[in-house]
């Protein structure tokens, strides 16, 4: 969750700051000792606040639970006995828990303040995550899971808004405190079901006992949507999510998205049993599992970007193409076997005059040779910028010019994904003619930068919004040259008079712990268009 630029630990279930956050509450100092600033958000639980910690002398997040709660003395029991149990589990991975404080009626936990933002609004802006960094999120969890079922704790509400996802790539998981606590409260009230039940086990909602397997579900949910953009068991309401998980078999994540790696997508599916016996054991038998998992490598080469539907019709098609690919090898050789047999018969048999063999020189349609493209001019993007327009304008001609030791760069920024509006820069290149694109190098940082190609109908890149605009192609986490290879896709998508290389994350800081990607050289190659 973002504030004045910096990300804190989110209250459970968070949407939006309250307009008219309590009053009195800002300068106030609960304990004699966290003097509150101002709040950053606020959910059915509780708000969360910005404060100082007098006596340390350090900046803190304060979540102060809502005064219906607050004047219920078993659930203030429970809250301040599991933030306790909390506060001792000193682990990486977990969202410190500093104190609890009560104070004229104010219940409160303290918690350490974090750069970083949540999972779900990282998935509410990119909608999926790759499988490798999928996995990475899922390992760090499980070393949090595992260390807090070994001392007892449950977490209970394992879900993407409880997860941080630090800009130093640290992950971490939030609410320890009053998971357990909220757990008598969350599922019903005179019979009703309230909140969401989108990531909870069906132990949970059926009201049984639950252990450690419960977080494994959850967690298996929260990686299932970050694989496929959508979360297995759908309803219009929080009773009908429920029944959905409770009699229902949700479907394989390959048959959502075809390129979710097989191992991967079972491992997934054992997480969501509906029989906590069928899962893992344990958060150590799931990181195996994981670890063991065989994710084939995603070269940053030849990946055309294509629009998921976050609930995509047509499954079953996209998937028995993805188990077909095994046979098209075996296919090409024995089309290639026929036609050497074809053409030796053709050759014994047949005889061409030169009349004949004139004509059919002549029939044939030749294909434009591919070529490097000429590049005119290069064009610095930056929509977003409030500053001077352009970025590094003075470099950009570096980006073409043949020198691999000379490099167009961003400029420097605090974090790789930019900040507040601004999604990302960019450099445009004019080509000197309209051409047809079969191919786009580009080599520079090898820091996990990220970015997308465009090629548009513009010799100028006024009006070019790539928020709203299908790109042409993408890649992601950059070690090595971006070598991708677009002859596969249709020539509408790829004939332009400009391809504009769209930065949207600049990977890991620098040595100023800056972060910033630079362009050494771009080599396109291609025709010219057909008029």
């Amino acid at each position: 969750m973002v504030a004045d630029g910096r990300a804190r630990p989110n209250p459970t279930d968070v949407t939006r700051v309250e307009a008219a956050p309590v009053q009195g509450f800002v300068g106030l100092t609960l304990c004699g000792r966290y003097e509150l600033h101002g709040l950053i958000g606020s959910g059915g639980m509780a708000q969360v606040w910005d404060a100082t910690d007098l006596i340390l002398g350090r900046e803190v997040a304060v979540k102060i639970l809502h005064p219906h709660l607050s004047g219920d003395e078993t659930f203030v029991t429970r809250f301040r006995a599991e933030a306790v149990s909390a506060a001792r589990l000193s682990h990486p991975n977990i969202v410190g828990v500093y104190d609890t404080c009560s104070d004229n009626g104010n219940e409160a936990i303290v918690m350490e303040l974090l750069d970083a933002t949540t999972l779900r609004s990282y998935l509410d802006e990119h909608h999926i995550v790759d499988s490798d960094t999928t996995i990475r999120i899922g390992l760090r969890l499980l070393d949090a899971l595992e260390a807090a079922h070994r001392a007892g704790l449950v977490h209970r509400d394992v879900k993407p808004s409880n997860i941080l996802l630090c800009v130093d790539g640290r992950v971490k998981i939030a609410d320890f405190g009053i998971a357990k606590a909220e757990d008598q409260t969350e599922l019903t009230q005179d019979g009703a079901l309230v909140g969401t039940a989108t990531y909870l086990s069906p132990e949970q909602l059926l009201g049984n006992k639950i252990d450690g397997r419960a977080d494994l579900y959850s967690l298996g949910i929260v990686m299932y949507e970050c694989l496929t953009g959508r979360v297995p068991f759908q309803g219009d309401t929080g009773a009908a999510v429920a029944l959905a998980r409770l009699h229902s078999v949700p479907l394989d994540p390959r048959r959502v998205r075809s390129d979710v790696p097989p191992g991967l997508a079972a491992t997934v599916m054992r997480t969501l049993e509906r029989d906590p016996d069928d899962r893992f054991n344990s958060a150590a038998d799931l990181r195996a599992a994981l670890l063991n998992t065989s994710v084939e490598a995603q070269p940053v080469r030849s990946r055309p970007a294509v629009q998921i539907d976050p609930d995509p019709t047509g499954p079953g098609e996209s998937f028995a193409k993805s188990e077909r690919k095994w046979l098209y090898p075996a296919l090409f050789i024995l089309l290639v076997a026929t036609a050497l047999v074809i053409a030796g018969l053709l050759v014994r048999e047949t005889t061409l005059d030169d009349e004949s063999s004139g004509s059919a020189s002549s029939a044939t349609t030749s294909v434009p040779a591919s070529s490097e493209l000429a590049i005119a001019d290069a064009i610095p993007f930056d929509p977003q910028g409030k500053g001077e327009p352009g970025e590094n304008n003075q470099l950009k001609a570096k980006a073409f010019d043949g020198d691999p030791e000379t490099a167009w760069r961003t400029e420097g920024y605090d974090t790789a994904n930019f900040f507040g509006s601004k999604k990302g820069v960019g450099l445009g290149l004019v080509l000197e003619e309209r051409s047809l694109v079969d191919r786009v190098l580009i080599e520079g940082s090898t820091n996990g930068w990220s970015g997308s190609i465009y090629i548009i109908d513009a010799e100028d890149l006024d009006g070019v919004d790539p928020g709203t605009s299908k790109p042409t192609a993408t890649f992601q986490d950059v070690s090595g040259a971006v070598d991708l290879d677009l002859t596969q896709l249709d020539a509408s998508q790829r004939t332009g008079s400009s391809v504009l290389i769209w930065i949207t994350n600049l990977g890991s800081p620098q040595e100023d712990e800056r972060h910033r990607v630079e362009i050494a050289e771009i080599t396109l190659t291609g025709s010219a268009a057909a008029n």
